[in-house]
C-alpha cells in the first residue's frame, strides 16, 4: 500500500511538472511571437518605400519587348540632338507635308477614325530640317528682343516652346503638329487652348490606338524641357504608346525605364 502511494505521489509530481513546463513553454512561445512580430513591424515610410519598389518592379515586368534602338523610339530633345547621319525615309502627306513614310498608314487611320467621330483633323507642321529650325529659333529670339526683352530673356522664352536647332524631334519626321479645320479657320493657331476642342480631346483619348502620344503634356515640363503643347503628337508605335499612356510617362521617362531594364 505504501509502495503504491509513493508511486502515485511520484507520478503526480511528474505530471504536475509537465503541466508547469507546458505552461511556461506556452508563455515563452507567446513572448517570442510578440518579439518577432515587433521586430518586423515597419514604419509608414518603410511600408511606402516597399510599395513604391513593388510598383516600380511591376512597371519593369510589364515593359513590352522593344529596344531603345528602335526607329520609332528615337529620342531628340534639347539635350540629345539629332543624328544627321541617319537616312530618313520621308514621304508626303496628301497636303504635301513630309513625314517618315513608316507612320503614314497609322496616321491616316487615326485621322479617318477622327473624321468618323466628327473631327476634321489636319497636319499643319511635320518634318523640319535643322536649317529651318535654325531660322525659326533665331526669328523667335529676335521677335522677343524687338518687344523689349533682353537677349537672355528672349532665349528663355523661345526655348520654352521652340527646341534648339538639332534638338527638335520634327527633324525625325515622327512628330506632327495638328489642328482641326474649325480651329484652323478661326485663325487661333498652335496655342495651348487648342485643348478646348473636342478634336484634341479625342486625340488624347485615342491617339495611342494608332501609335501616337501627346509629346509635351502638362506636368512633364521638367522631363521634356518644353512647355505644354496641346497640338504636338509623336509617333512611337502602338505597344509603346499604350504603355506610355497607361503609366502616364513622357518619352524621356520611358527611355530611362527601358534603359534600366536593359532594353
Amino acid at each position: 500500500m505504501k509502495k503504491n502511494l509513493a508511486l502515485l505521489l511520484i507520478a503526480t509530481g511528474i505530471l504536475g511538472g509537465c503541466e508547469q513546463f507546458n505552461q511556461e513553454a506556452s508563455v515563452q512561445s507567446s513572448q517570442s511571437a510578440e518579439t518577432s512580430s515587433s521586430s518586423v513591424s515597419l514604419t509608414p515610410e518603410e511600408e511606402q518605400k516597399l510599395t513604391e519598389e513593388a510598383e516600380h518592379q511591376a512597371m519593369l515586368d510589364a515593359l513590352p519587348d522593344v529596344s531603345t534602338d528602335d526607329w520609332n523610339l528615337e529620342l531628340v530633345n534639347n539635350w540629345t540632338t539629332i543624328d544627321e547621319s541617319i537616312e530618313r525615309p520621308l514621304s508626303a502627306l496628301p497636303n504635301g507635308l513630309l513625314v517618315d513614310q513608316r507612320i503614314i498608314e497609322d496616321y491616316t487611320a487615326m485621322t479617318e477614325a477622327g473624321k468618323e467621330a466628327g473631327h476634321e483633323i489636319i497636319a499643319v507642321s511635320t518634318y523640319r530640317s535643322v536649317e529651318l529650325q535654325t531660322t525659326n529659333y533665331n526669328n523667335s529670339i529676335q521677335k522677343y528682343v524687338d518687344e523689349g526683352y533682353s537677349k537672355e530673356e528672349a532665349v528663355k522664352l523661345t526655348e520654352d516652346y521652340i527646341a534648339i536647332p538639332g534638338g527638335s524631334e520634327h527633324h525625325t519626321g515622327l512628330a506632327i503638329d495638328v489642328m482641326d479645320t474649325e480651329w484652323l479657320n478661326s485663325g487661333k493657331g498652335l496655342i495651348a487652348e487648342f485643348d478646348t476642342q473636342e478634336s484634341q480631346q479625342w486625340l488624347v483619348e485615342h491617339a495611342a490606338d494608332y501609335g501616337f502620344v501627346l509629346r509635351f503634356p502638362k506636368g512633364k515640363e521638367e522631363e521634356t524641357g518644353i512647355e505644354y503643347e496641346s497640338w504636338h503628337f509623336r509617333y512611337v508605335g502602338k505597344e509603346n504608346a499604350a504603355y506610355m499612356k497607361n503609366y502616364d510617362l513622357s518619352l524621356e521617362e520611358y527611355i530611362v525605364l527601358l534603359d534600366e531594364a536593359g532594353k
